[in-house]
């Protein structure tokens, strides 16, 4: 005959509801979805283009394909977070989308998100740091223009 053993007051089962007040699980950035920076937005869209140089109609162009060693997961048809952003003017943002974007970047002999990530790192800082607007494009702008003067051949500077 075999002893049945129960603990005393029963057995405990999981809680599936957390309790009130406790706070849910960090979730990751995938998982949270787009992340929005409105903020950095309005800055990208007053850089030079990263292709031409151009200061008119410049656009902040999402950058959507994945990238393993940067961290960037493709969130699909769905736009990526704003972090994800270089400035192009508007036609090289359609020619862009035209071409494709592997082979848009390619063509050009620009790293794309090794300077979305560089410009996102430094607007992030310099406005936390509460620096003036003025002086986190300034940073900005140098980061656009030796990104095109590696790509060009081009002297810093040379903007249309």
């Amino acid at each position: 005959m075999a002893l049945d053993i129960k603990p005393v007051g029963g057995y405990a089962f999981p809680r599936f509801r957390p309790e009130k007040g406790a706070k849910p699980a960090r979730k990751t950035a995938s998982e949270r979805g787009r992340q929005r920076d409105e903020a950095h937005l309005a800055l990208v869209r007053r850089l030079p283009c990263v292709a031409s140089g151009s200061m008119a109609n410049v656009e902040a162009a999402h950058l959507r394909f994945s990238e393993d060693q940067f961290g960037k997961v493709s969130p699909g048809r769905a736009k990526p977070s704003d972090e994800w952003v270089l400035p192009l003017c508007h036609a090289e943002h359609m020619r862009q989308h035209a071409m494709g974007e592997r082979d848009y970047w390619a063509q050009l002999g620009i790293e794309p998100l090794k300077i979305a990530q560089r410009l996102y790192g430094i607007s992030a800082a310099l406005r936390a740091s509460r620096e003036p607007e003025k002086d986190i494009i300034r940073h900005m702008t140098g980061i656009v223009e030796r990104a095109r003067a590696e790509a060009t051949g081009e002297p810093i500077g040379r903007g249309k």
